[in-house]
């Protein structure tokens, strides 16, 4: 386990709460890749193969720098967003590619971009001592060596780097959910033999189909896992720290060899394969022993026993040239390409490691939102039960009317007017209506604090209700229903989220989190977790797309939002984050949302 996410304290749930949440009907969505087919013997062999090993950013000695002033606000405001730009453009070649205030290598880092992404840059490098290749200046501000970066964007190094996150559409990547213990991840894609070597399930997998029965009862334990799953903790990098910058994102190169850090993919043509002898009931043939007989049975490995209860992080690698390591039920991976090869199909992850699709599902995503606020209206309401219902009350003396149903997470604006009738408290919406507000929960925001201008964004998180709720200066704009910390009376599993007021520090649109699970729980790891802002220490607001358990305690101590409300606030809040840019810190400069957390 990389000591950058050593920190216990971002969103999980725990072995007690397996099966606390109900996903619904996308627990057994097998939004599988299409049927295999093998690949044509004359294809090439790995398109990776011959690449340098990404470069290292070494900026550890360099000193800080004074950060320049901002553009002016009118120029800020330029939509220059909206202009499509021509070139040139600007791609990284390392996985955390910095971008500096100056032209000067310097500890502190305006953000970064992914290895393979690209970003308008004025193509006239400046030449200083500090990078011989000499400093590209991009559009947007900051700088970037000409040692971790090239214009030439037909480039293998950038072509065959990590896909750009989708931030048009709900997730910026499709994550895959692991269905059983013990599915490896490969440096490269296996021969025939070393898939019967690494994966000797296949050998009979054919023997006994199953029956729907089973197959729905696997579909329902892959949804329990998918809960389990949820417990990502990263430690925060140090700012000062040029590699735990590069490994607090999601691009960071596996521990592995430099050949599965330069991404792993297609190997050598099936058409050089030996083939297989199979026996007759579909097992593999037994090798020869000879004369003094078989040897004794091998123990079992960790993921064919019974129990895998103590299993560490560091005991699923086995790297050995194709095999980089196995996981855990419950680990997601964000899939950069689905491809087939030896009547199978994969998935390339994002970090370069490759796993067998027909391990894996595609869960159905969290669709709820929450709800912009217009001029006038102060307070949202949400739905939190399975389902609630719509009221009618034209008279205060009469007993209110149960009207329409209303969905889980419906989301609507309150007027702020109350009425309490045989003890439960109805609230009216702006559509005449009214809620009872024992069937959801409601926003409950602290006053504008002090430090925050008129006209400054701020965000309340409220424990108790549960609920977001973004304001600018006394304005509220945006109202989200969350999950919070699980809290307990016993120390170990206390996960409370901390009450506070913080700036935010950093944001990524994906960061990977992964360790060991407390309290003797399973290893955990979740791939590109997206729209992720860190606020204090490993502290974040962040999308969980592995739960549907909002309004309800649930993380590990972040806050979690759903994918559409953690986007929205994402590119909302401060700093701003520009086009191409995987990641961006704030400064004294360039100042991060205040976000207030209260009971």
């Amino acid at each position: 386990m990389s000591p950058l996410f050593g920190a216990m304290v971002g969103v999980t749930l725990g072995a007690a709460g397996l099966g606390a949440v109900t996903w619904g009907s996308g627990c057994a969505n097998d939004d599988s890749p299409p049927n295999p087919s093998a690949e044509p013997s004359g294809s090439s062999g790995d398109p990776f193969s011959g690449l340098p090993t990404p470069p290292t950013p070494d900026d550890s000695d360099a000193p800080l720098v004074e950060e320049p002033d901002p553009p002016a606000k009118a120029q800020v405001e330029e939509p220059v967003e909206d202009k499509p730009w021509q070139g040139p453009w600007l791609g990284a070649l390392a996985q955390a590619t910095p971008i500096y205030p100056t032209a000067r290598l310097s500890r502190n880092r305006m953000g970064y971009i992914r290895r393979g992404g690209k970003v308008p840059v004025v193509d006239k490098p400046i030449k200083t001592a500090s990078c011989k290749k000499g400093f590209y200046p991009l559009v947007d501000g900051g700088y970037v060596c000409g040692k971790y970066a090239t214009t030439n964007v037909e480039d293998p190094r950038i072509t065959m780097g990590v896909k750009a996150p989708d931030i048009e559409a709900l997730l910026p990547y499709k994550y895959a959910y692991n269905r059983a213990h013990g599915t490896p991840l490969y440096i490269s894609v296996p021969s025939k033999d070393e898939m019967m070597t690494y994966e000797p399930y296949l050998a009979t997998k054919g023997k006994k189909k199953k029956s729907a029965a089973a197959k729905r009862q696997d579909d329902k334990l892959a949804a329990d896992g998918i809960d389990k799953a949820d417990q990502p903790r990263p430690s925060t990098p140090s700012l000062s720290s040029a590699s735990a910058s590069a490994s607090a994102h999601a691009s960071a190169s596996v521990n592995a060899s430099p050949s599965a850090s330069a991404s792993a993919s297609v190997s050598a043509s099936p058409s050089a394969e030996p083939a297989l002898q199979f026996l007759t009931d579909g097992g593999l043939l037994a090798p020869d022993h000879g004369e003094g007989g078989s040897p004794p049975a091998p123990e079992k490995p960790w993921w064919q026993k019974e129990s895998v209860d103590g299993v560490k992080l560091s005991d699923l690698d086995e790297a050995d040239g194709t095999l980089s390591k196995r996981m855990i039920k419950g680990f997601f991976i964000a899939v950069d390409r689905t491809f087939g090869w030896n009547d199978r199909m994969w998935y390339k992850a994002t970090d370069g490691l490759i796993a067998p699709a027909d391990r894996m599902i595609i869960p159905k995503t969290p669709d709820l939102e929450g709800i912009e606020l217009t001029d006038g209206v102060t307070q949202a309401g949400f739905v939190t039960w399975r389902k609630g219902y719509r009221y009618v009350w034209a008279n205060a003396d009469d007993a209110p009317k149960r009207g329409d149903k209303l969905k889980r997470f419906t989301a609507f604006a309150l007027t702020g007017k109350t009425r309490l009738h045989k003890k439960e408290r109805y609230r009216e919406t702006v559509d005449g209506w009214w809620f009872n507000e024992k069937q959801g929960t409601y926003t409950d925001p602290g006053p504008r604090p002090a430090e925050v201008s008129a006209d400054e964004k701020w965000i309340d998180v409220s424990l108790a209700r549960k609920t977001l709720l973004a304001f600018v200066g006394d304005k509220p704009v945006y109202a989200a229903i969350i999950s919070p910390g699980k809290r307990s009376k016993i120390k170990a599993k206390d996960h409370r989220t901390k009450i506070g007021k913080w700036r935010v520090r950093e944001k990524h649109i994906t960061t990977t989190m992964d360790g060991d699970g407390p309290s003797g729980d399973l290893p955990y790891s979740i791939q590109d977790v997206p729209y992720v802002q860190y606020y204090d220490g490993s502290y974040a607001l962040h999308g969980a797309f592995w739960h549907n358990n909002f309004g309800r305690q649930q993380s590990h101590g972040c806050v979690n939002l759903s994918p559409h409300d953690a986007k929205h606030l994402f590119f909302w809040t401060e700093p701003q984050l520009p086009r191409g840019w995987h990641g961006v810190w704030s400064s004294n400069k360039r100042k991060g949302t205040l976000v207030v957390v209260h009971d």
